[in-house]
């Protein structure tokens, strides 16, 4: 993201998606941005769109983040395609600004958190907590970026 995307953040209600070709997992914050919470994982079916409206509704989300796995070297992958054209349709059905963030690894760093703060193996095996929590780190990443920039350089 931009410093000027990232600064068009600050005193937003946010909301992380962490996409998947199954499941889609939803993090949101306060406009603070101290309190990071997951949402319950929406199925990726074809009204996919409609329930994530209904939910940033309720959520008054006012910014949507859209984890995409980017590569060091610039490579475009099947799963980035698709993400784009996602975020493309999301972009289409909602006034709300949608901006893309890396999350390489963040699936990655959800297992471990999990490991890490003692959740359970069969808890961490649930369909869709490692998508709300990897959707959680794709917020916290952000939010420390929005954090980062000092307000003496604008």
């Amino acid at each position: 993201m931009t410093r000027d995307e990232l600064m068009s953040l600050r005193s937003k209600r946010l909301c992380a998606l962490d996409y998947g070709m199954r499941r889609i997992g939803m993090a949101v914050c306060d406009e603070m941005h101290i309190v990071v919470s997951t949402r319950a994982v929406v199925e990726n079916t074809p009204d996919v769109i409609d329930r994530l409206l209904q939910q940033f509704a309720s959520d008054r989300t006012e910014v949507v983040i859209v984890g995409v796995p980017r590569h060091h070297d610039g490579r475009i992958t099947p799963i980035i395609e698709t993400i784009e054209r996602f975020v493309t349709e999301l972009r289409i059905h909602t006034s709300l600004p949608v901006f893309e963030a890396d999350e390489a690894f963040s699936t990655k760093e959800a297992r471990s958190i999990m490991v890490a703060t003692g959740v359970k193996k069969k808890k961490r095996q649930t369909k869709g907590v490692k998508d709300q929590v990897a959707a959680a780190v794709i917020l916290r990443d952000v939010i420390e970026e929005v954090r980062s920039i000092s307000p003496r350089s604008l």
